[in-house]
């Protein structure tokens, strides 16, 4: 059996990012996989200090609460990522954990982790009919890029407001649910 990790870095229960995510570890699951869900929220988290440990020892020297995170990415077949736009940019707390994926690469920029974890990004905006799409895409090809990630896909929804509307969305759901299947 694989394991996917699902990541849900919006600060809000039950947000639109959420519902999406939960959707595609669904789908997952009914395709055979175990799920673990962690929420930064959750967690007490900070940011990348740029001490450079990471590529002596092949993982973040810092004691919080992403480390469990970034372990469990490592030891992952899959990860499920939740990147909310905000001001056209990912939230603070996705950037946290994307800039401490930094720990996953050598000085040499070789990933330290297993190359072709399967990724799918989930992308949700309040406002700008275009960024959240742009931004997910932006991360799947970033993070497939530089730790050679299979690419899954992307699922995105504009106009989140109000922010648990996803969830009644069946369209956004479905398309989220057939993505997960793809793990």
């Amino acid at each position: 059996m694989a394991k996917v990790v699902v990541v849900l870095t919006s600060p809000r229960k039950g947000a639109n990012s959420e519902a999406l995510a939960m959707k595609i570890a669904d789908g997952a699951k009914d395709n055979g996989n175990e799920i673990e869900v962690f929420r930064l929220s959750d967690l007490e988290i900070k940011g990348c200090r740029a001490c450079m440990g990471c590529k002596k020892s092949g993982s973040c020297v810092q004691k919080d609460g992403i480390k469990d995170v970034l372990e469990a990415i490592k030891a992952a077949d899959g990860l499920v990522l939740t990147a909310p736009v905000y001001f056209g940019q990912p939230l603070a707390q996705y950037r946290i954990l994307e800039d401490r994926m930094f720990s996953f690469i050598d000085g040499e920029f070789k990933p330290f982790i297993a190359p072709g974890k399967k990724l799918a990004v989930v992308g949700t905006s309040g406002g700008d009919p275009v960024a959240c799409g742009t931004v997910a895409e932006q991360i799947l090809g970033r993070l497939s890029g530089f730790f050679k990630f299979e690419a899954v896909g992307t699922v995105s929804m504009n106009g989140c407001n109000p922010p648990n509307i996803a969830a009644g969305n069946a369209e956004k759901l479905a398309e989220a649910y057939e993505l997960g299947k793809k793990f």
